[in-house]
């Protein structure tokens, strides 16, 4: 006897033996009884493969036989089969977007092996929240854009240089702008490169006769961005050089904007006759000019302390670089390397440090706790390889500073809308599927724009982004891909919550009778991750495929058949590149958890609205844990500073009111460490058990 549906909706639930991997642990014929009895659902088939073509073929004839009009496939997890099962809905004339998949193998069988029992009721509670989802879920039509078939490259380092010819050799017409009047960038300073020893100067020389060479490359020396408009694919750029404006139509921007390195004054006695920073130090290299006898040099002098809290990385191996060629050119040179600690790359570092040793230099660890300390004639510090304090006289103190961004990064990034990172670089925005893309397709990054880097790693970066723009530009034409958020203009008014959330500038304010009152997004700069909709006063825009309503139906009917368990019932709301990852590689990896935590991944733990929390627990919750991206790794750049800061309020607001707080966590997960997660979810599980079942209002 089947449940009584909508009229409207006409559900086809399919259930994967996927051959004994899940049928070794769950039954499921009765599953798919269990199915057909769910408010909506007109057709219930167990497939041994659904993913198989025979598999496929079921599902094709079932849409078109059945007349269904949503369709639920209960096996492995979305991650390798969605496209897959999608094209066979879009084949039968379905919208692949009305398709739900439910992850009832890494997410059930495979991790609650010792309890059957158990491991039915799971499932069918997760099949319940796919069938309350795919219930309200909508088609959608990706929008096609032409792309234009030219690219622009900002910044004529290595980086920019780099990618301009790559891109010209594939006879793409490139756009390569720099703001100064030579090209070269930082590497104009530069002595030698290591690890090869070729003259800088010579490298900059091969590079620009290549670009000269190339008729599709046209240079814009003393050039500046001053508006992008457009979006994907169809950019017009307005660019100023030497007083003259133009506008260039382009599909492809590369960011190659490299990075500065930090003058240090008012520390170390920088500014002095007698002390440089490294890249001063190369200057000196190339005229030959050292004069000096007692040399000291310093590094992580200014990085990786509050204001630059972090490691250029690429320091440690000039200094090596610089010390060996003073000591080759200058043995009487006495030379000591004061370090924090070591952080040596390149083709073999080892050696050059043995080399090091052998002609002289001398090392000196200072650590952490302390900071060498300059004065006019020497520098003080404590060597923790002899455990003692050290002085050191010198006539020639370098100072190895870290790479900064740009200045006008943030009015680069504002016209470009992209993001920074908290250090001012262009991070790597979902840097786990699409490395250095911003904005999904159409704008890439490469070299020190996106973190310090040396000429070997930026030649890589350089080639990498000229690969993608190209590849990009090739396909002819831009498709959105996915599900984006939708503003009810009916609705909203106006405030800009949205517009300023939004990390990926997909969201503006429209003029309606001449003010600006209308949010409107643009599907292409939109990645759907929900940051926008739970900072909207009046609940006016919101995620295509994870809306309020469908959110909330979701929790009700996975916490549904609480009543009657023995169990207290737990709640994972988990960011799909995090937690989610996590709870996947446990299934995979058979790793054992509670079998009462239920899990709903959400694109970002920043969609999660505090009213989604409190609904889970009126629904019978008795834990919610939220799981997200750690700082600094959140795929939408600050979606779980988003979800840390809406938990903490409302966290608060329990608290003032009386709740137990423990049964509420936030956590961040990385997506490979799948122990970490168990060890996790087990601790927060045996905690709620402790306190023991919720009274549910009734």
């Amino acid at each position: 006897m089947k449940g009584r549906a909508k009229d409207s909706l006409k559900i086809g639930v399919f259930i994967c033996d996927c051959g004994r991997e899940i049928a070794s642990y769950l039954d499921t014929e009765a599953l798919a009884r269990a199915a057909e009895q769910l408010l909506g659902v007109t057709f219930s088939q167990r497939i041994p493969y659904p993913c198989s073509q025979k598999g496929l073929t079921k599902i094709r004839e079932a849409i078109r036989g059945a007349g269904l009009n949503r369709v639920v496939v209960a096996g492995c997890t979305p991650r390798t089969h969605e496209a897959l099962f999608r094209s066979a809905c879009q084949e039968a004339g379905l919208n692949g977007h009305l398709l739900e998949m439910v992850n009832i193998r890494e997410g059930c069988a495979w991790v609650h092996q010792a309890d059957g029992e158990a491991a039915m009721a799971k499932a069918l509670d997760l099949i319940r929240a796919g069938v309350a989802r795919a219930s309200l879920l909508e088609p959608y039509e990706g929008i096609r854009v032409q792309i234009a078939p030219s690219a622009l490259v900002i910044g004529g380092g290595i980086a920019g240089m780099t990618a301009a010819l790559a891109l010209a050799e594939r006879g793409v017409p490139v756009k390569l702008i720099e703001k100064e009047h030579d090209l070269g960038g930082l590497v104009r300073n530069l002595h030698t490169i290591y690890p090869t020893g070729q003259r800088a100067s010579e490298l900059l020389k091969i590079q620009i006769e290549a670009l000269g060479k190339k008729p599709n490359v046209e240079i814009l020396v003393d050039a500046q961005v001053k508006e992008v408009m457009g979006s994907i694919g169809n950019y017009h750029v307005v660019v100023t050089s030497d007083g003259a404006e133009g506008i260039f139509d382009v599909g492809a921007i590369i960011v190659a904007t490299g990075a500065l390195v930090r003058r240090p004054y008012g520390s170390f006695r920088y500014g002095t006759s007698k002390v440089i920073t490294q890249l001063e130090l190369e200057s000196v290299l190339a005229k030959g000019d050292i004069q000096a006898e007692q040399i000291v040099m310093i590094l992580c002098a200014g990085s990786r302390d509050e204001r630059t809290p972090y490691c250029s990385e690429i320091c440690c191996m000039a200094a090596l670089k610089q010390a060996i060629f003073i000591k080759e050119t200058h043995p009487r040179v006495k030379l000591t390397l004061a370090f924090r600690d070591l952080r040596l790359e390149g083709d073999n570092p080892e050696a050059d440090l043995q080399k090091a040793k052998q002609l002289g230099v001398e090392f000196i660890q200072y650590g952490d706790k302390a900071e060498p300390r300059v004065t006019a004639e020497r520098v003080e510090a404590y060597d923790l390889l002899t455990e003692r304090q050290t002085t050191l006289p010198y006539d020639l103190l370098v100072l190895a500073t870290p790479l900064v961004p740009q200045k006008d990064v943030t009015v680069l990034a504002s016209l470009l809308k992209v993001p920074l990172d908290s250090h001012g670089f262009f991070p790597d925005v979902r840097f786990r599927l699409r490395p250095r893309d911003h904005v999904e397709r159409g704008i890439y990054v490469c070299g020190a724009a996106h973190y310090p880097s040396d000429i070997q790693e930026t030649t890589f970066q350089a080639l990498s982004a000229a690969a993608r723009a190209f590849n990009f530009l090739r396909q002819n034409q831009v498709v959105s891909e996915g599900p984006v958020a939708v503003v009810d203009a009916t609705l909203c008014t106006g405030c800009g919550s949205c517009v300023e959330i939004c990390p990926f500038y997909a969201i503006n304010l429209k003029e309606k009778d001449g003010l600006l009152s209308t949010s409107v997004v643009d599907p292409l700069l939109c990645k759907g991750c929900g940051l926008c909709a739970p900072t909207c006063p009046v609940k006016a825009i919101s995620p295509q495929g994870s809306s309020d309503p469908q959110l909330m139906a979701q929790i009700k009917a996975v916490l549904s058949s609480k009543k009657g368990r023995g169990k207290p019932l737990i709640l994972g709301m988990f960011c799909e590149w995090s937690a989610y990852a996590a709870a996947e590689l446990a299934g995979v990896r058979r790793l054992q958890y509670p079998s009462n935590l239920r899990i709903l991944p959400l694109r970002c733990a920043g969609r999660i609205d505090p009213y989604h929390i409190l609904w889970a627990f009126l629904s019978g919750a008795d834990g919610v844990v939220v799981g997200g991206c750690p700082p600094g790794n959140c795929h939408y750049v600050n979606g779980n500073q988003e979800a840390e800061r809406r938990v903490a309020k409302l966290v608060d607001a329990l608290a003032a009111r009386g709740f137990k707080i423990e049964r509420l966590r936030l956590k961040w997960f990385q997506p490979d460490d799948a122990p970490a997660f168990v060890e996790e979810i087990s601790t927060f599980v045996a905690q709620i058990e402790d306190l023991g079942p919720r009274v549910t209002p009734s």
